[in-house]
Formats: C-alpha cells, sequence, structure tokens
C-alpha cells in the first residue's frame, strides 16, 4: 500500500478507515448475535478514537512532529464526518435491501412504531458525529499539540 504523504489527504483515507472498521465491526456483531445489545455500540467510540489518533500520528509523521491545535480538530471532525457517513450509507443501503435484518434489529427497541430506514440512518450518522467530535476533542487536549 502506498503511504500517505500529503498531510491534506489524511484525514480523508483515515475516515474511510474508520468506516471499514465499523462495517468489519458491524458483521461480527452479526455474526455473534450481539448486534441488538446497545451497550455494545459504545466500541464504535472505540473505533473512532483510534482511527483519528492515527491520523494525528500520521500527520505528525509527515509535518515533522508539528500538528497545530485547529489543525489537529479539522483532521479529527473530517476524518470522523467521512467514517460515520460511509458507515450510515453502508446501513442505509443494506437495511434498503434486507428489511428482515432492519426489523429483526429494531424490533426491541422502544420507538420502534416510529422507525424507519431513514430515521434509524439518520440517529446512526448523528451518533456517529456527535461521538467523534468528543474523542476529537478529547484526544486533541490529550495529545502533543503546538501551541494555538
Amino acid at each position: 500500500m502506498k503511504p500517505i504523504n500529503n498531510p491534506n489527504q489524511v484525514s480523508q483515507v483515515y475516515g474511510v478507515f474508520i468506516a471499514l472498521g465499523l462495517i468489519v465491526y458491524f458483521w461480527l456483531g452479526w455474526l455473534l448475535g450481539i448486534i441488538t445489545i446497545p451497550e455494545f455500540r459504545l466500541f464504535n467510540l472505540v473505533i473512532q478514537t483510534i482511527g483519528i489518533y492515527l491520523a494525528y500520528k500520521r500527520f505528525k509523521e509527515i509535518q515533522a512532529g508539528s500538528l497545530n491545535y485547529f489543525r489537529a480538530i479539522t483532521i479529527g471532525v473530517v476524518a470522523s464526518t467521512i467514517g460515520t457517513s460511509l458507515f450510515a450509507l453502508f446501513l442505509f443501503i443494506l437495511f434498503q435491501l434486507d428489511r428482515e435484518l432492519f426489523e429483526s434489529i429494531i424490533e426491541n427497541e422502544p420507538l420502534r412504531p416510529y422507525l424507519t430506514v431513514y430515521m434509524a440512518t439518520l440517529a446512526v450518522w448523528t451518533e456517529g458525529i456527535v461521538s467523534g467530535s468528543i474523542a476529537t476533542f478529547l484526544l486533541t487536549n490529550v495529545m502533543d499539540t503546538d501551541p494555538p
């Protein structure tokens, strides 16, 4: 695989990696039968945090150890948004094709009568954007960044 040497592509590439991680985790959860347990969704945050951290690390390597605070915020939010958006699109297409899977997932949800494929994937997208933004904020303040 060709290494990423353009600092402007780091957030895009790692956003795709985040999406792939979320998709693989979704399929593993489906295979193991844990897809309907809401607590396991917390691991999505771990996947996003790892992806954002790796994006920061790669950006610092390209920039000879330099990572501006505001640039770090941008990298994290963009990577998280790309990863979450691709994952939500994946779920939308999957749920449109396999209604039985969608019905099995929302079977025990309290708002089941109101959930459509559109609303469910919008909820996943919103949850991913918020959790990615929180992970970005926390990582940016924990990591060694250049002063603003």
